[in-house]
């Protein structure tokens, strides 16, 4: 009896193990597909180099797992969105120092659009 409990106690363990790597999995897939998506569509809109392109991309890749994370673990509203508004901030930052100045003005005329598509990716 007490080999069975033992069996039964790994197996639960194991599921658990399982469900939790998958359900991270499944998040960091998310923002990756959202990081591509809008990156791809900037890289349209701005006729962004291989570089930047690729720059770009990790920018957006690690706003939306940042974006994502503070939804998770942010219970307070006021506090999560303070967290989002420095990340936001945060990347705007970033763009700007990868895109020319050109770029990054069309970039911002066209914000609302990109914002709309990124939001499909943490909601």
């Amino acid at each position: 009896m007490k080999n069975f409990t033992q069996v039964f106690k790994t197996a639960i363990a194991a599921i658990v193990l399982l469900l939790a790597f998958t359900t991270t999995a499944s998040a960091q897939s998310n923002a990756d597909k959202g990081a591509v998506a809008v990156t791809a569509q900037m890289k349209k809109e701005l006729s962004l180099n291989d570089s930047q392109y690729n720059k770009v991309l990790q920018i957006n890749r690690d706003y939306l797992n940042s974006i994502a994370k503070a939804k998770k673990t942010e219970k307070s509203v006021p506090v999560r969105n303070k967290r989002i508004k420095m990340i936001s901030s945060s990347r705007e930052k970033k763009l700007k120092s990868v895109l020319t100045d050109g770029q990054y003005r069309t970039y911002a005329a066209t914000r609302a659009a990109n914002q709309k598509l990124l939001e499909k990716y943490y909601k």
